[in-house]
């Protein structure tokens, strides 16, 4: 299943054979758009706020693991639990995130600073699990939980705590010092050090196969900064400031309802009538619904009771004056809470019904099947699909991260928690031009049409030429729907198309400036047998999109596309941006100045180029590239002019062209450089300026400057390849023999110089072999270095708009590779190149599990605003 494509729908059994008081009147399902992975535990319970997502855990450490919601990485493990982490709650209005666990403890955390508030005791710590919780507003606030013990208790923060002083000051309780250490597993999972009444629970205490090997000690709670392995978990989003303190009490044993049920409260709900009243529902074990009424301040009287349900009462939710009840096998009770009458049972999941959540009239639910539905106000199911690959256990609804709308956030027994998100009318149609595109909600426009765009296996050879083409299509389109006037421009023959489009700005009554940006929509082929997901399929996980192109290069095409049509939408668009997109890049280019040239009428002046096509030099610092090597292509040829010989019948009689090869390589480099006489003659010395740019990236990003140097200033000569014509065989004296060599070269060596001093080079010191075989030296491609001024206005403008948006200025860094095309559109519109790179170190644009953080491309859309904004001022 693709994280970001259509849902697949799947039908449970149940209505299929029609026996279902819920109708089916499918609808488009929601997508997926991320997956977050808490590694090897299991997500048993799940909340979310305006910022992050908590995902509970029953794993070796019992932790609450902490996402940020705007990158999707995790940023916080919260650890003291010392059983499964089995219900969460947010608490707005204070701030707080409750969780309670199969220890049967409950602790209060601050959603701000992450630090531990209460740690919370069951009255005689009797309860064992404690499965669910709610929250009533009033009179300071009332937290109840339901536990194992078929008890209710309530805790109130409106007046003194048990043990705190009836002035309201500081309780006199258990005061815990906080660590923040990572704590070494030493021991078995133990009860409870306060308690000692604590016993493991068969399902939510017994961890996955791949943690049982792990133990865990009694611990008091923390939060730890996630920095884990790069495949995982990448960076630390903020510290810790202080060693924190909680509060530890017991709750009042009149603050309890005994015996509240015949069985395990698995289910609470806070429901606020429109009379003021406050009810809680409780859902048992015991197949029993029970209404209580809320005393402001805390305190339960029972109002009626749900006898003889089918099943256990696992889940709730309401709307209106609706309750609905999810049981156990899978029937779903709706019942009307005014006049106490039970209005339909909905056979809608095969298994267990674990978790629902509301939005408007729409109820949707998960079960230990996996599945999620979707339920309107009429009761009919408007959606179902495979949501997790084992239980679905918890599942929330909260406003959408980026844009307009909402998320169905859940969470399984399968590790994941995933973030559905439907498009609406965004790009759905994108194969109709005449579609008005909602820019207000342009990170979903951005990240549906690059899931379309990365689905075509866009690789620059002979094989994927019709892929190509449709991906050339492809582009052309969603730029058209984004608001540019595109078209397709022909390739040399036999090549890929190239999509021309721009993006046109206001008028303001003067001439506006025209930026070109230069992209690629082909890619490298993805035949790693690495890849962790189908290289062809858009996959969000922990904050990253894994496809291949999705950094180099489709994802930055998009990104920079997206903040024009933004701009454009917004009539804050005051210059015009032309955009070039060629498919033939990662295939040296073969035919772009050709089809540049033939069109250059129509794409008009142009006043600066700008390119996307790289990673910053680290993982966490911002930069701008302003210099890039030159590169030299060549084959070096060595014939014999016969035919293969058998080394064991004409060994010692001939001359080996392989030979000769071999002892010209040597002569060409060694350890201490290139020996090709003036190959260094023109290198622009080193100066101060460049020296102190060297020495500041050094120190952000630990690099040593030395070699920076060598990687970025200076040239090498290295040997890619050695082949033969023959077929392998030990036995062959090889004909032919070639060599492919690459030079790259820096400012201010000059490409023509230095091809014929390698010419010139290799034939005379082949003349000195006195060999009968031939030398042929062909140039196979070439392209010039690039450096940019670092006080060009267009320059600056870019460093501006990467602080604007970042909040640091951009490391200024060189990069020892090259892109043919910079120089070379520099030299041809008399414009000067800036580079953006997007995407961090890891990227792996060229490798397996290629990679960009969301947060990045995100970010990135953002630098392109504000520097196409900024380029009308200079």
């Amino acid at each position: 299943m693709s994280p970001l494509g259509n849902v697949h729908d799947a039908i449970p059994e149940a209505m299929r054979r029609g026996d279902s008081l819920t109708r089916q009147r499918m609808g488009s399902s929601p997508q997926l758009s991320h997956i977050l992975s808490v590694g090897n535990g299991r997500v048993l319970s799940l909340a979310a706020d305006d910022k992050h997502v908590y995902a509970g855990c029953q794993s070796r450490d019992n932790e609450i693991t902490v996402f940020s919601r705007s990158s999707l990485q995790p940023l916080f493990r919260l650890l003291g639990h010392e059983g499964s982490v089995l219900a969460l709650l947010i608490v707005k209005e204070k701030g707080w995130l409750v969780a309670s666990s199969s220890a049967g403890d409950v602790r209060i955390w601050s959603t701000k600073t992450f630090q531990p508030l209460y740690i919370i005791n069951p009255c005689d710590n009797t309860s064992g699990d404690i499965y669910s919780l709610a929250w009533d507003d009033r009179a300071g606030g009332t937290l109840y939980f339901g536990a194992q013990n078929t008890s209710i208790e309530w805790v109130n923060f409106g007046k003194p705590l048990p043990g705190e002083s009836s002035n309201g000051g500081v309780p006199s309780l258990v005061a815990v010092s906080q660590s923040l250490s990572i704590q070494q597993s030493n021991g078995a999972s133990t009860p409870s050090q306060r308690s000692g009444r604590y016993k493991p629970h068969t399902f939510f205490d017994t961890p996955p196969a791949d943690v049982r090997s792990g133990t865990s000690t009694p611990r008091t709670p923390m939060a730890q900064p996630v920095c884990g392995s790069r495949s995982t978990y990448l960076s630390v989003e903020r510290e810790v400031e202080a060693e924190p303190e909680a509060v530890e009490f017991e709750v009042d044993c009149d603050s309890i309802v005994f015996s509240a049920h015949y069985g395990y409260v698995y289910a609470l709900e806070m429901i606020r009538r429109l009379d003021g009243t406050w009810w809680l529902a409780s859902g048992s074990g015991d197949s029993d619904i029970k209404i209580w009424h809320c005393n402001p301040g805390g305190g339960l009287s029972l109002v009626r009771e749900f006898n003889g349900l089918t099943g256990a009462v696992l889940s709730f939710a309401h709307r209106d004056s609706l309750l609905y009840a999810g049981l156990q096998d899978g029937e779903i009770d709706v019942w009307d809470l005014e006049t106490g009458a039970r209005i339909r049972t909905i056979e809608a999941h095969e298994s267990d019904v674990m978790a629902m959540t509301v939005l408007g009239s729409d109820v949707y639910t998960g079960a230990a099947d996996g599945r999620v539905l979707r339920i309107n106000g009429a009761f009919d199911c408007t959606a179902a699909f495979n949501a997790h690959g084992d239980s679905v256990l918890a599942c929330t609804i909260v406003r959408a991260a980026a844009g307009p709308g909402y998320e169905l956030i859940t969470a399984g027994n399968d590790s994941f928690v995933k973030i559905w998100t439907s498009l609406g009318t965004s790009l759905k149609s994108i194969h109709d031009t005449d579609v008005e595109v909602d820019l207000e909600s342009n990170a979903d426009v951005m990240l549906y049409a690059l899931s379309k765009l990365v689905a075509i296996p866009t690789v620059s050879d002979e094989k994927h030429r019709e892929s190509c083409r449709q991906g050339a299509h492809l582009l052309h389109k969603i730029l058209g729907q984004l608001g540019a006037r595109s078209e397709m421009l022909s390739g040399d023959p036999g090549k890929n198309p190239l999509v021309l489009a721009t993006f046109q700005g206001r008028d303001t009554g003067k001439p506006r400036k025209r930026v070109l940006f230069y992209g690629h929509y082909d890619v490298q082929p993805a035949g790693e047998k690495d890849w962790e997901s189908d290289p062809w399929e858009l996959n969000g996980r922990n904050g990253y999109l894994y496809g291949r192109g999705v950094s180099d290069n489709k994802g930055p095409v998009l990104a920079v596309a997206c903040a024009a049509a933004a701009l454009q939408q917004r009539r804050e668009l005051d210059v015009d941006l032309v955009m070039i997109v060629e498919g033939e890049e990662e295939a040296g280019s073969r035919g772009f100045a050709n089809s540049v040239r033939k069109h250059k009428e129509s794409i008009g002046h142009i006043d600066v180029v700008l390119l996307a096509n790289s990673t910053w030099i680290d993982e966490d610092d911002p930069c701008v590239v302003y210099g890039m090597r030159g590169v030299v292509y060549a084959q070096l040829m060595v014939q014999s002019g016969g035919e293969d010989a058998h080394n064991g019948v004409e060994g010692g009689l001939v001359k080996e062209p392989m030979f000769d090869l071999v002892q010209l390589l040597s002569s060409l480099a060694d350890t201490t450089g290139v020996n090709v006489p003036g190959f260094y003659d023109k290198v622009r010395p080193k100066t101060e300026i460049e020296a102190e740019l060297l020495r500041n990236v050094a120190r952000v990003s630990g690099r040593d400057a030395d070699e920076l140097r060598r990687v970025w200033c200076q040239p090498t000569f290295s040997i890619a390849n050695i082949s033969t014509t023959s077929a392998p065989n030990k036995t062959v004296i090889s004909r032919c023999v070639q060599a492919d060599i690459a030079m790259r070269i820096v400012p201010d060596q000059d490409i023509d110089d230095i091809v014929e001093c390698l010419t010139k080079f290799c034939h005379s010191k082949f003349a000195e072999f006195n060999t009968p075989n031939k030398l042929e030296v062909n140039v196979t491609h070439a392209a010039a270095w690039w450096l940019a001024s670092l006080d060009n206005p267009y320059f600056r403008a870019l460093e501006d708009a990467i602080k604007d948006v970042w909040g640091v200025a951009p490391l200024k860094i060189r990069e020892g590779g090259t892109v043919p095309t910079m120089s070379w559109l520099e030299r041809e519109f008399a414009a000067p190149c800036v580079h953006l790179p997007l995407g961090q170190s890891s990227d792996a644009g060229h490798l397996a599990n290629e990679r960009i953080r969301l947060l990045n491309l995100r970010n990135g859309k953002r630098v392109f605003e504000r520097y196409l904004t900024r380029l009308a001022a200079v």
